[in-house]
């Protein structure tokens, strides 16, 4: 059953290690078998959201991919229009249009699952095509 996907180990370590640390940037998640999500790619903590996308799109229009990104950015307060640090753990599942229907039914059935497993997600999107895609949409 969908249910029983787990995280590998070594992702569960490396999300910790963003969440709590800010040791890395991203994680490029994919499913190894058919209970399985391990990771593929380790984003440094220097890269951004253009190599992130690249890396959770470097498999091809077939293939889908989950991203897990770090997204740290300013908002101006409305009161005291100072700025205000924010940030957000995105997890996004990257199924694009082209992608095989077996790939695409497994990563959207097993996103919610897998998110139980990661605690502290702040915004997840399914996203198609990549003009869905945008840094300014996930900050709103």
């Amino acid at each position: 059953s969908a249910m029983s996907i787990q995280c590998s180990s070594e992702g569960l370590e490396l999300y910790e290690a963003i969440r709590k640390g800010k040791k890395y940037r991203y994680i490029i998640f994919r499913i190894a078998s058919d209970a399985l999500i391990d990771v593929e790619t380790i984003g440094p903590r220097d890269h951004d959201f253009t190599d992130f996308l690249d890396d959770l799109m470097r498999n091809g229009p077939t293939e889908c991919r989950y991203g897990l990104f770090d997204l740290e950015y300013t908002r101006v307060c409305d009161v005291t229009q100072q700025e205000l640090k924010r940030e957000k753990l995105v997890l996004l599942s990257w199924c694009p249009t082209g992608a095989k229907p077996k790939g695409k039914i497994l990563y959207l059935s097993y996103l919610h699952p897998f998110m139980d497993q990661l605690k502290g997600i702040h915004y997840y999107k399914t996203v198609r095509e990549l003009m869905e895609l945008s840094r300014a949409d996930i900050e709103e």
